[in-house]
């Protein structure tokens, strides 16, 4: 585990220190589990009396925000210096390059310089691996397929024929990339399959977790925008188009032919039906249910989605219904509204 002094971690996240200098920090630690060789962040004031009795040897807090019971570095941004020093304290494995005996790789593939082929990998015929790329134990690389440099492929991940990964692409366990899109025509009371023939493309610095799907066009492209993150178990059907920058929470779901416009944020268990197209910036809360197109900077929850707003307070009255129906129904009766007796006495 790497150490580093107090003085000399400061200036790894561009801050300034109140404290002893030399302090020896070796981890990074959540105020509550902390201890005095361990590093930690401040960024809700709700656990701001943790912040004085914590063990911690320095905290990160943001400018202005003082700990009196110890050591502390003011930054700009509490959470990213804490990043930062995850990434210090817990650097990437290293993989050295070569190619695992058990692996299976075409004669006519081509892999470039420091790459890692680990056990049972297949590397299928035509086919391109980028300069310092890994892929972990039985990755499936199928024919055609361009990976780009630097990208890590985690196990059981499976690329299809043709598909397209841009530089320093990150995907996790049991990610599929290319699978055939869910396309079927009906045909005397039966369903016939309609070839998938297009591929899927995916830009630089795309993260993608575990178990996602993302299915190849009928025709023409997937494709995964340059920047975006993907979570666990998610659904992007054929022909969905990606910005750049978007953020998609698990179990979420893009029907064909959707197109998501760039920095989109998409709660989890969101859906998309086909064929819409969402603007740049827009928003979706857990569990929305989306269509319609929906224009630039938008922020829509609840199913069907509507303003986050107006679903708010539909939300909050959703649980008086009940009474105020009763209130309704007695003040109907006081009234004689929808009275039988009355409507009849009146019309007499």
């Amino acid at each position: 585990m790497p150490t580093i002094s107090a003085a000399d971690l400061a200036k790894l996240v561009g801050g300034k220190l109140v404290g002893d200098g030399t302090r020896v920090l070796s981890s990074v630690a959540p105020l509550d589990l902390a201890v005095q060789e361990s590093a930690s962040f401040l960024s809700n004031a709700r656990y701001f009396r943790q912040l004085e009795s914590t063990a911690a040897g320095v905290v990160f807090v943001t400018v202005g925000t003082v700990r009196s019971g110890g050591d502390y570095i003011e930054v700009a941004d509490s959470y990213t210096a804490f990043v930062k020093a995850l990434e210090y304290f817990n650097p990437p494995a290293k993989f050295e390059a070569g190619i695992h005996p058990s692996a299976t790789v075409a004669n006519d593939a081509v892999v470039g310089k420091d790459v890692y082929v680990g056990p049972n990998c297949v590397i299928e015929s035509q086919s391109h691996i980028g300069d310092g790329t890994v892929l972990e134990g039985n990755v499936f690389v199928g024919r055609k397929c361009s990976i780009g440099s630097g990208c890590h492929l985690h196990p059981q991940v499976a690329i299809r024929h043709e598909c397209k990964l841009g530089n320093r692409v990150t995907l996790h366990c049991g990610v599929i990339v290319g699978s055939d899109g869910f396309g079927f025509a009906p045909e005397d009371g039966t369903y016939k399959k309609i070839p998938q023939i297009g591929n899927v493309v995916i830009e630089d610095d795309v993260e993608i977790g575990a178990n996602t799907t993302i299915d190849r066009a009928t025709m023409g492209e997937t494709r995964i925008g340059q920047g975006s993150k993907i979570d666990n178990l998610v659904q992007i059907a054929h022909n969905v188009k990606i910005g750049r920058h978007c953020v998609v929470a698990a179990q979420a779901g893009v029907s064909g032919s959707t197109q998501l416009g760039d920095y989109c944020r998409v709660g989890g268990q969101a859906g998309f039906v086909g064929h819409i197209k969402i603007g740049n910036g827009a928003a979706f809360g857990a569990q929305s249910g989306i269509s319609s197109d929906v224009k630039d900077g938008e922020i829509l929850s609840g199913s069907p989605a509507r303003p986050h707003g107006l679903w708010k307070r539909m939300e909050v009255a959703l649980p008086r219904l009940p009474e105020l129906l009763r209130r309704v129904k007695r003040l109907e009766e006081h009234l004689g509204i929808n009275n039988p007796a009355r409507e009849e006495k009146s019309e007499r």
